[in-house]
Formats: structure tokens, sequence, C-alpha cells
């Protein structure tokens, strides 16, 4: 029945979801207000990575208040057949990450995450330019907590929860 909540724990429907994604919203707050932005990612081991300029509203917000939701949404269909069908409802995918996010201070961990991020997007053999260091941060997301959804449609949705691998 639509609209209940029993997620069911499994990391690997939250990470199909967000696998072959590259981008989404970082939600955040900035001083007394909230802020959001679309970013490019990567999501590598339970980690969500953004690289972005040395200066900017973003990480003046995230020195101040390090709790972030991450937002990717996929929707596969076209709104057309939705309008002529006189529905709101169609086949999309969600996930919602929350976690404790950082700005990568130490050359060597930046120079470590640009590789890992843009072996995310098919670019194994990276290597950094001499300006990388003087012009680019890194945003890493430990993620504490994801939530994801599956609509198929109006009768039939799926939850999952994600909770981070712990060491035996």
């Amino acid at each position: 029945m639509k609209g209940q909540f029993h997620p069911v724990k499994s990391n690997e429907e939250c990470e199909s979801i967000i696998r072959g994604t590259y981008q989404g919203v970082l939600s955040m707050a900035a001083g007394d207000e909230p802020y959001a932005l679309p970013l490019n990612h990567a999501f590598v081991d339970g980690r969500v990575y953004f690289h972005c300029a040395n200066v900017g509203r973003k990480l003046g917000g995230l020195a101040r208040t390090p709790q972030v939701m991450y937002v990717i949404s996929k929707y596969y269909g076209d709104p057309a057949e939705l309008a002529v069908a006189m529905k709101c409802h169609g086949h999309w995918e969600s996930v919602i990450a929350e976690g404790s996010a950082r700005i990568v201070e130490e050359d060597a961990e930046l120079i470590a995450c640009m590789k890992t991020y843009m072996a995310y997007y098919g670019h194994g053999d990276y290597q950094h330019g001499d300006d990388l260091l003087g012009r680019t941060k890194m945003i890493v997301v430990d993620v504490e907590r994801m939530t994801a959804r599956r609509e198929y449609d109006e009768f039939r949705t799926d939850y999952w929860t994600w909770e981070p691998e712990t060491s035996a």
C-alpha cells in the first residue's frame, strides 16, 4: 500500500541507484540560512567526493556546520506520458545521503582524493597539474546514513536504508 514506509536495509540497493550517477544537490546551512547547490560527485567506499574552488559560500558554510544532506534523483520516462495519462507517478529513484563533510587541507590527501574522484569518471590514469593545489579544494562527506526510494507507479514503491560498513 502506498504511503507506508517500511525500509529494508540494503546497502546494495542504495549503492545501485548511485552507481553511474554524476550529479546531485548538496544541502547545508550557510550561516542561518539553508543553502543547496547542484554538484558533480563521486561515491566510493561510503564517501561522497566533491571538488570546488578555493573560496566560496559552500566552504564557509561547511567550516561552520559540517552536517550535510546530498540528494540524487533519477526519473525514467517521458514527463509527457504522465500528462497524457493524467498521473503524477512514474518510475523514478532517489537517494538521500546524510553525513559529515570535511574540507581536505593536506596536499597529499587532496591529490589522493582527486585521483579517486577522477577514477570514478573513468580517468584512472589521472595526473594532476602543477596548479591543482593552488586552485582546487576537495570536500569529502563520510556518509553516516542513507535512504533510497524506487517508485514504479502509484501502487508500488520500495524503500531501503544504508549503513556504513563496520570492521569486525
